[in-house]
């Protein structure tokens, strides 16, 4: 997790960085900070639960694969306990994506307009 919270918290910032001059335009004509930010910390959860969903499926599949294979049966595998586990992940790495986010997306919320519209 500390992995993908580093990919995440690195595409967040390149997020901020690659639309410097379109965050000065949207501040310059009087979109708020907290509205900027939000924007930044939607595009965080968007790719937190589309990454997770993908990352909860893929795990049960490979699951389902390898108790397959090696005990023959799938029984163990369909339980409550590992469905709650599966959704823990998935909500954890939300909650990653999200805590990842928030810095870039307060960065991008701060840029002077002015700087902003002279980045090249």
């Amino acid at each position: 997790m500390i992995v993908a919270g580093v990919s995440i918290f690195n595409i967040m910032m390149m997020s901020v960085n690659e639309r410097i001059k379109e965050i000065g335009i949207m501040r310059s004509i009087g979109t708020q900070k907290k509205e900027v930010m939000s924007m930044f910390i939607y595009e965080a959860a968007i790719i937190g639960v589309i990454g997770s969903i993908v990352g909860g499926i893929l795990s049960v599949l490979a699951g389902y694969a390898i108790s397959a294979l090696m005990l023959g049966t799938t029984k163990y595998l369909l339980t409550v306990a590992n469905a709650l586990s599966v959704a823990e992940g998935v909500g954890f790495g939300i909650v990653i994506c999200l805590a990842c986010g928030i810095y870039p997306a307060w960065q991008a919320a701060n840029l002077n307009p002015i700087d902003a519209l002279r980045h090249e």
